[in-house]
């Protein structure tokens, strides 16, 4: 039973338990970490959910059993003494279920036939049924507590870019960039950054997801800083392309066109409007000058207990906006063999539009 778990976690099952009902799933073993974060709490690295309307655990090891009992509760928390899979099939069998829902995004096809094996050798007559996106669905929409969480990483990318914006000089190093902000936003409060941070200098800069290296920094071209921090587990994302001393041609018309392919998006968006709809918006201002083939991806993706996760923003995308999505926005250009610039904030859907977290200048990018 799940009335001893703390909101939101109550809700979050109670939530998906709706879904197996409307989906005629008598049970779900939920094996993502994230999934079973978002639905519990917890956050160690081993730890299976099973869910039916009658009931939810928790299965884990001795590693992390005391904590699922002093966080969860006994009732919720089981030792898996034998393994997960032959803890799982004990309870299918215990239970009596016919049919037992699994993530196939998740459960790869090694684990699939393990956890087969496993209700063979209990004796379960119990198939398994492969489904997708159960709880995924319900992350997409944020509630207030994740809202803050992220607002809360977003402040942090904020402080770090201020600070790359105080410190970068002529001759400074990709790496060195790149450390130095890790380091400032652990220092300041951040768990784990979100993500290997990019800083791509020069021609680097063409590369959108470039490696830092020992290139020093010159005046006149593209520095782009791609950087993510969390807090309570949840992500955020930002991208700011700054310059030392001056911008050198192309990438002052470049610049301009990329911000401006950001706040058309930005401004653009509503709810119940599909994301391929937005993409366009900023894709549509690149494309005007001339720079289409330069601007290689999507313009975004949602950000949550995942920096990649629902909804995603691009030319093939056909999820509704709506209320609490949290997403980026983040348009590029990428001359090969010259450089390149990205502009990107994570947002939030609210009233209808989108709300950004991100309050990291983006008109001066000259430092």
């Amino acid at each position: 039973m799940t009335d001893h778990l703390a909101a939101p976690y109550g809700a979050r099952i109670a939530a998906a338990r709706s879904v197996l009902s409307e989906r005629g799933i008598d049970c779900l073993l939920v094996t993502s970490h994230v999934n079973v974060r978002y639905l519990t709490g917890f956050a160690g690295s081993s730890g299976w959910v099973l869910l039916s309307g009658a009931a939810a655990i928790l299965a884990t090891d001795s590693r992390y059993i005391e904590q699922v009992r002093s966080d969860l509760g006994d009732s919720f928390a089981r030792l898996a003494d034998g393994g997960l899979n032959a803890f799982a099939a004990a309870y299918i069998c215990e239970l009596g279920f016919a049919a037992l829902a699994f993530e196939a995004e998740h459960l790869s096809y090694a684990g699939v036939n393990a956890l087969e094996a496993a209700l063979r050798a209990a004796g379960a007559r119990c198939q398994l049924r492969a489904t997708e996106g159960i709880v995924e669905g319900l992350r997409v929409r944020k509630d207030d507590g994740e809202i803050d969480a992220i607002r809360q990483a977003a402040a942090l990318t904020d402080g770090a870019i201020a600070h790359a914006r105080a410190t970068i000089r002529s001759g400074m190093t990709e790496r060195e960039l790149a450390w130095n902000l890790e380091r400032w936003m652990r220092e300041n409060g951040s768990g784990p950054i979100a993500f290997s941070i990019i800083v791509a200098s020069g021609p680097n800069a063409a590369l959108p997801h470039a490696v830092p290296g020992d290139r020093p920094f010159a005046p006149g071209e593209p520095i782009v800083i791609d950087i993510g921090a969390t807090c309570n587990g949840y992500c955020s994302d930002l991208t700011r392309t700054l310059f030392v001393q001056r911008m050198d041609h192309p990438f002052d018309s470049v610049y301009q066109t990329v911000l401006s392919a950001h706040m058309a998006a930005l401004h653009g968006a509503r709810n119940d409007m599909e994301p391929s709809v937005v993409d366009e918006k900023a894709r549509i201002v690149i494309r005007d000058a001339g720079l289409a083939e330069y601007f290689t991806h999507g313009l975004g993706h949602g950000v949550g207990l995942e920096i990649h996760e629902r909804p995603t923003v691009s030319t093939r995308s056909t999820e509704k906006l709506t209320d609490r999505m949290v997403f980026t926005i983040e348009p590029g250009v990428y001359l090969p063999g010259q450089g390149g610039v990205r502009i990107e904030d994570t947002v939030v859907m609210l009233n209808g539009t989108p709300r950004s977290f991100s309050h990291s200048n983006k008109t001066d990018p000259i430092v």
